[in-house]
């Protein structure tokens, strides 16, 4: 009977390890090798003046562009404490990722790459952020995000 109850207790444990690390052998890209573009396109808002010059995606911004959409917050932050989005193809639930991945590398007022999961796609993709005040990062299918 002993026997029996072991047995069932390890393959209970086998099977919940497996759905829960599942996913996170799923998603880890770096052994598939790289299968997302990387490039920005930027349409700005109308009457938001020119666009920028190709392939370097917006500028850094000063204040939160009037087009972009303010996201709930969901875990508190000192600095950054918000995210916006900045174009149609970017959600809320992936800005608030790159808030979480651009928070925990310690670089700011430059240029860093980040790493920040979707969970609308299940992918994750790479970000490039830069500037200060407000950090916009770009980068993934044409994604852009707002921090401030």
């Amino acid at each position: 009977m002993w026997v029996v109850v072991a047995l069932l207790a390890v393959v209970v444990l086998g099977l919940v390890g497996y759905i829960w690390l599942w996913p996170q052998i799923v998603n880890d890209d770096s052994a598939a090798g790289p299968s997302t573009s990387t490039s920005t396109v930027v349409v700005p808002a109308p009457g938001a003046g020119p666009a920028p010059a190709q392939g370097g995606g917006p500028a850094p911004a000063e204040s939160v562009p009037s087009y972009s959409t303010p996201c709930a917050s969901v875990f508190g932050s000192s600095s950054f404490g918000t995210s916006a989005v900045g174009s149609t193809v970017t959600s809320c639930e992936f800005a608030e990722e790159v808030r979480a991945a651009y928070l925990r590398q310690g670089v700011r007022n430059g240029t860093v790459s980040i790493d920040a999961y979707s969970p609308v796609t299940g992918r994750t993709y790479t970000m490039t952020c830069s500037g200060s005040a407000v950090v916009t990062c770009t980068g993934g299918n044409d994604a852009v995000v707002y921090l401030y």
